[in-house]
């Protein structure tokens, strides 16, 4: 599952007739557009900002030189980070990070370097605050520019794509393929389905050049169920042409060389399961986490009180519920919540919550579908036991069941539980009647775990505000 949009580049059969630019063309062409920016921003800025402020045009020459440096260490850390490829130039919304974080540490370094230097008096501050805001401006409409119309401009030829020959399964979905490849600077122009049991079995040199492979740039091979005799067969085949050849794997060992690797001696390990949060990032969300929930706790005081009195006065029986639940590692803990239901279940035999269910009380009912029933848990967070952003814990009873029905289930406890989580704002929320539907929000967990940063705790939190209020998700 990917969080960014991702643009799907139909097919068109272009003509080899039409000049077009190489597809490598995009990545300069981006850079180029963003280095131009930021140091015509830099002229700009100065200008407007001593027009407005002092009413005179000064020589600009000291904000060229600062826009020199800025463009250059703006484009460089933005290649660092492959930014400039097609498939990241379409992700929107990790473009939109990308340019804010990276511009502000930027001018930040350039502020910190005239401060040192003492420049102040030559280099105004105003200035390069001016400078920052024209320059956002700029690279973010850029991104949205190149969200639009770049897919469009693959797909219609503008850029010269690799042409390529596809083996693969007769059941394989060739259409799906086609879009990401395009973003890839490829055009599958030839397919050759072979038989589902042997995968890609039987190649010869004959049938490979009736399929097209001496009107190809590279040959793509999908392998799914083949044996390891069988691959080395075929790719033997393949090597009596001088075209470069890659590999997908759409099976388990898809999955296992799709994860980081890591050079052992003579040999590449991969990844298939990513450590916890490493120490500077656990420091930095537990920062977040106390200054968030402190801040929630104080500020929310009067809607706290203002509940416990609605529940004090509806039904008798505590204020709020305690419930034993597995944190980081599996550590248990008790979790705070407002009391919602009629009952105080805590042990093995814990019923989920339903539609109608006749525990709930009628405020608990308001509180559960609001999630307000779960603002006591700012001081599990306060605490250390839960972050504010996180897999949602489930009771033992639950975590019991599915960990013995679902392989992955434990993974999610490889970081705190949260107030919230991704899961939740993606519309994983309320009842799980089904191990599918449990399934489904784990997976939304454990893409959050691999794929954790502060940004993303932020996106989350802003959609807990937009998807909250709808009161028909949860029950």
């Amino acid at each position: 599952m990917t969080l960014p949009h991702e643009h799907m580049i139909p097919y068109h059969s272009t003509s080899r007739k039409r000049r077009s630019l190489g597809f490598g063309a995009i990545e300069y062409m981006a850079a180029a557009v963003d280095f131009a920016i930021v140091l015509i921003s830099s002229t700009l800025g100065f200008m407007l900002y001593e027009h407005v402020v002092f009413g005179a045009y000064n020589d600009p020459s000291p904000y060229v030189g600062i826009g020199l440096v800025a463009s250059t260490m703006f484009v460089l850390a933005m290649s660092g980070v492959h930014a400039y490829s097609a498939q990241q130039i379409l992700q929107l919304r990790r473009q939109v990070m990308l340019v804010v974080l990276l511009i502000t540490t930027v001018l930040c370094f350039l502020l910190t370097v005239i401060f040192f230097l003492k420049l102040g008096d030559t280099i105004s501050r105003g200035a390069i605050i001016t400078i920052a805001f024209i320059s956002t401006v700029g690279l973010l409409g850029t991104r949205y520019l190149w969200y639009a119309h770049a897919a469009r401009s693959i797909a219609h030829g503008m850029f010269r794509r690799r042409r390529v020959l596809l083996i693969c399964p007769k059941s394989y979905q060739v259409d799906q393929l086609r879009g990401h490849a395009g973003l890839s600077g490829m055009e599958i122009t030839h397919v050759l389905p072979v038989c589902e049991e042997a995968s890609i079995g039987g190649l010869t040199g004959d049938v490979l050049r009736r399929n097209g492979i001496g009107n190809v740039d590279e040959v793509l091979v999908v392998w799914k169920r083949a044996t390891v005799a069988d691959m080395e067969s075929n790719l033997s085949a393949l090597r009596r042409f001088p075209l470069a050849v890659n590999v997908i794997f759409d099976s388990f060992v898809g999955g296992i060389v799709s994860g980081e690797s890591q050079k052992i001696g003579g040999v590449h390990a991969f990844q298939t399961q990513r450590p916890p949060l490493a120490a500077w990032e656990r420091g930095l969300k537990r920062c977040f986490d106390i200054v968030f929930s402190l801040s929630a706790l104080i500020l929310l005081l009067p809607v706290l009180i203002l509940i416990a009195i609605a529940i004090k006065m509806e039904s008798k029986g505590p204020v709020l519920f305690v419930q034993s639940r597995k944190g980081y590692g599996g550590d248990a803990f008790r979790i705070l919540k407002f009391r919602s239901m009629r009952v105080m279940e805590d042990g093995a035999g814990i019923r989920q919550a339903t539609r109608n269910d006749p525990r709930i009380t009628r405020i608990g009912a308001f509180l559960r579908a609001a999630s307000l029933d779960e603002l006591p848990q700012f001081w599990n967070v306060l605490r250390g036991e839960m972050s504010i952003v996180g897999p949602r814990p489930h009771a033992i009873a639950h975590d019991d069941l599915y960990d013995a029905l679902i392989s992955e289930y434990a993974m999610r406890q490889h970081v705190k539980p949260g107030v919230t989580g991704w899961a939740q704002v993606s519309g994983c929320r309320g009842e799980t009647p089904t191990v599918e539907k449990m399934r489904e929000r784990v997976l939304h967990d454990l893409w959050y775990i691999n794929n954790w940063s502060i940004w993303l705790d932020l996106w989350v939190i802003l959609k807990t505000v937009i998807v909250v209020p709808d009161l028909t998700k949860a029950y």
